[in-house]
């Protein structure tokens, strides 16, 4: 993929067919992305950054003229809190997204207690709410679990999701 030319917000990479890179701004500038599939007028995002990436995403939805309901997916690639802790607050606000999880993480996205006391006893409680703020539960009607093989259809287009465990055994890539 090659960027275009148009570089209309900061922190926004916009590519061909209708993809978007957006900063999350996890710790530093750069560092992570969120992905923006936009297929006429239906959108979806992969990966949430954090609680505290999810108002610069939702300001980046407005400037691009995508109201809050034409979300229809949320793809977690994997449910490491960088990439997945603002599922909660984005599925909040996103009232018509279900959120597509590979089958070892929907237990966690539905109930993160056990993710949430993980992540806690490595870095601390003060530390967890500084870097990732709140986790709250998902209801389960909203999530849709991705085996291997899955394809999900974003208005017409299909988005294959394949298991690539190694980073973690929870991680799917999407082939668009």
């Amino acid at each position: 993929m090659r960027p275009t030319d148009l570089q209309s917000m900061p922190g926004v990479t916009d590519y061909a067919d209708g993809i978007s890179m957006i900063d999350a701004q996890y710790h530093r500038p750069g560092r992570a992305a969120i992905h923006l599939i936009e297929e006429n007028g239906v959108a979806a995002l992969v990966d949430t950054g954090t609680r505290f990436s999810v108002p610069g995403v939702m300001a980046v939805l407005t400037q691009k003229n995508i109201a809050p309901e034409q979300v229809a997916y949320v793809f977690l690639t994997h449910i490491h809190l960088d990439h997945a802790g603002g599922a909660s607050e984005f599925m909040r606000l996103l009232p018509n997204a279900r959120l597509v999880v590979h089958p070892r993480g929907v237990a966690h996205m539905i109930n993160p207690v056990k993710l949430v006391a993980s992540v806690m006893a490595v870095y601390g409680e003060a530390k967890f709410r500084q870097m990732y703020g709140e986790i709250e539960p998902i209801a389960a009607e909203r999530v849709i679990e991705a085996p291997d093989n899955t394809i999900i259809e974003l208005n017409g287009r299909p988005l294959l999701l394949l298991d690539t465990p190694g980073h973690a055994r929870h991680h799917y890539c999407i082939h668009d």
